[in-house]
């Protein structure tokens, strides 16, 4: 059975516009939660009408249910942090000034919403006997980040110093080339922002593609 509770200010007449104005209070429910509800703070009469549930009622229900809904939407998602993985380096281009490489990467997102790579910013080295000579650094954004897997991108970058494509081309002959790349790539989900550092070192054989390198 569903139960109103009224207060009604001791002297009222019983029948004079109660329930439902002035200082009328009302329940809906078991009616063992009535003193629960009206908290014992409160004087004067309770009244019980059977099968009635009074608007004031309504309106506080919708009210706390409101307050529920909006605190559980408001706060924001815990996102889990993405990674960026270099999958290689490519040889695209070589001319007797120039070589043209293509930074592959493998960014993978965790979270159920996508992302945008903002920025990705790196720096080429060439490793003679153990020692990193800087060959270029490369940069470039607004790369869409699908949710939920992995995206792989390809960034270009040029060598243009004369000295290092040459003596690149020389250890190509004798073999392979060994480059350290060391970067940074920034995904913004909108709620937060996530700066992701990666490193990797990679070898690079003659006649290998964008795609055929060997990582170490």
């Amino acid at each position: 059975m569903s139960i109103s509770i009224g207060v009604r200010r001791a002297g009222m007449h019983r029948g004079t516009g109660f329930p439902g104005r002035g200082d009328t209070m009302c329940y809906a429910g078991p009616p063992g939660e009535a003193k629960r509800f009206l908290g014992g703070g409160m004087t004067g009469q309770i009244c019980i009408y059977p099968g009635k549930v009074h608007r004031s009622g309504m309106w506080r229900a919708a009210i706390i249910l409101l307050i529920l809904l909006c605190s559980a939407g408001c706060v924001a998602p815990r996102l889990q942090e993405p990674t960026v993985t270099v999958d290689g380096v490519g040889i695209e281009n070589v001319t007797l000034g120039s070589m043209d490489l293509s930074l592959h990467l493998t960014i993978n997102n965790p979270n159920p919403i996508g992302a945008t790579l903002t920025q990705v910013s790196f720096d080429v080295y060439f490793l003679d006997d153990g020692q990193p000579v800087f060959l270029a650094h490369g940069e470039r954004g607004e790369f869409e980040v699908r949710p939920r897997g992995n995206t792989t991108i390809s960034v270009p970058v040029t060598v243009d110093n004369l000295r290092l494509v040459q003596a690149l081309l020389l250890t190509l002959r004798d073999g392979a080339v060994t480059l350290q790349v060391n970067g940074s790539g920034v995904l913004d989900y909108g709620i937060a922002t996530f700066e992701v550092p990666f490193n990797r070192t990679v070898e690079v054989r003659p006649g290998q593609g964008a795609t055929a390198t060997r990582m170490k």
